[in-house]
């Protein structure tokens, strides 16, 4: 899971993107709302979490253009703006929940929760691929009815090749994902996950093939 935060105040940003890692959401942060949008132009996200007072742009205006991008991306506004009408039209321009600063970190993530939950809701809630099945809500995968364990990564790389349903998705496309921008991506670690993947499955109807210079996907044996 990814998430986009566009706040200008750099100690409630920390603290944000603190308590998505303790949920194992990566995070990517712009304290600029047109860095923001460029962000997005590039990189897929699950949630987005956008303060509306900016210093280069209205929020509001923000949201309304992330929204053309990424249309199914739950939107969480953060915002000192208490008034009936600005919580209104935020929502009306395609916001799903509204948190009024200053707010409690613990209330944050559960709204977060919250927000995954009806949008797993709004789809199937497990995923299925042969022996492997996928909680979208528990985020929890079972390989021939047992819990397979995975480390946060891990998770990560499976349900992206899981949602693409069979298609190929490169190493880029993967790492585009899971790392933030912060981070000091490499993309040959994709294939250390991938190689991990692989002994994991490996006693069942499942596998991630290799499609050379295209990238990997899942397959049935």
């Amino acid at each position: 899971m990814k998430a986009l935060v566009i706040e200008d105040n750099e100690e409630i940003a920390d603290c944000i993107q603190q308590s998505l890692q303790h949920m194992n959401i990566t995070s990517d942060h712009f304290p600029l709302g047109k860095l923001g949008l460029s962000a997005a132009d590039v990189s897929q996200y699950n949630l987005l979490i956008l303060d509306l007072n900016l210093p280069d742009m209205d929020g509001l205006s923000v949201l309304e253009r992330f929204k053309k991008i990424q249309p199914d991306t739950p939107v969480l506004i953060v915002s000192a703006r208490i008034t009936v009408e600005a919580r209104v039209k935020g929502l009306d321009l395609g916001a799903d929940d509204y948190l009024i600063k200053p707010f409690q970190l613990a209330e944050l993530e559960a709204r977060v929760r919250a927000l995954f939950r009806r949008t797993a809701n709004e789809r199937c809630t497990q995923i299925k691929f042969g022996h492997l099945a996928f909680n979208q809500n528990t985020k929890e995968y079972w390989l021939k009815d047992q819990p397979l364990e995975l480390t946060p990564r891990e998770r990560s790389v499976l349900e992206l090749l899981l949602r693409k349903n069979g298609r190929v998705m490169s190493k880029k496309s993967i790492a585009d994902h899971i790392f933030n921008f912060d981070d000091e991506a490499d993309i040959s670690s994709i294939e250390i996950y991938i190689h991990r993947l692989r002994k994991k499955l490996s006693k069942c109807n499942v596998a991630i093939t290799t499609k050379r210079g295209l990238g990997y996907l899942l397959t049935q044996t």
